[in-house]
């Protein structure tokens, strides 16, 4: 965490890293040993096997924050900064599934999402079909799925709800 941030997190490595090694390891066992059998089968196979571990790399990328909360806003991996003035609320959603907590930190927008963002980053063509923690259901929200993070979702809401404004 920088000096600026008042609070960053990054994708938890654990819950990426079997799936993004395994899916490399398969892939190239089919390869290793598919190949000669069904060269065509086999390829396709490893492809789609290396293209699993492809799309969840952020999970294993190292330095990579995925959510910041600084000063000037809530920055998302992939998305930009979102400053406090466009930043109405924040919310826990929580869900549970066979007893697994699964948190989303709702953030309600003052203003369309597209207007709402600063410094939207250039992701190349791969990066921009990988993982990414957030997803916009509509305009004028973002929901930042917490559980893939390595931060406690009460300590996540806490800091943002200390620095939203108050009067805008």
């Amino acid at each position: 965490m920088s000096e600026q941030d008042y609070l960053s997190a990054q994708y938890e490595k654990q819950k990426g890293e079997g799936i993004v090694y395994g899916g490399l390891m398969i892939a190239f066992g089919i390869v290793l040993f598919g190949v000669v059998r069904a060269p065509l089968i086999s390829l396709v196979a490893a492809a789609f096997s290396a293209g699993v571990a492809v799309y969840h790399w952020p999970f294993v990328r190292k330095n990579r924050k995925a959510l910041a909360i600084s000063p000037a806003g809530i920055t998302l991996d992939r998305l930009g900064l979102l400053p406090w003035n466009a930043i109405a609320d924040v919310t826990i959603v929580e869900r549970y599934i066979r007893m697994i907590r699964n948190a989303d930190l709702h953030i309600t927008l003052r203003r369309p999402l597209d207007a709402a963002v600063e410094n939207p980053p250039n992701a190349d063509i791969l990066r921009r079909y990988m993982y990414r923690c957030w997803k916009a259901p509509s305009s004028m929200e973002v929901l930042v799925k917490l559980s893939t993070l390595d931060k406690r979702p009460e300590e996540v809401e806490a800091v943002a709800r200390q620095h939203l404004p108050r009067d805008i």
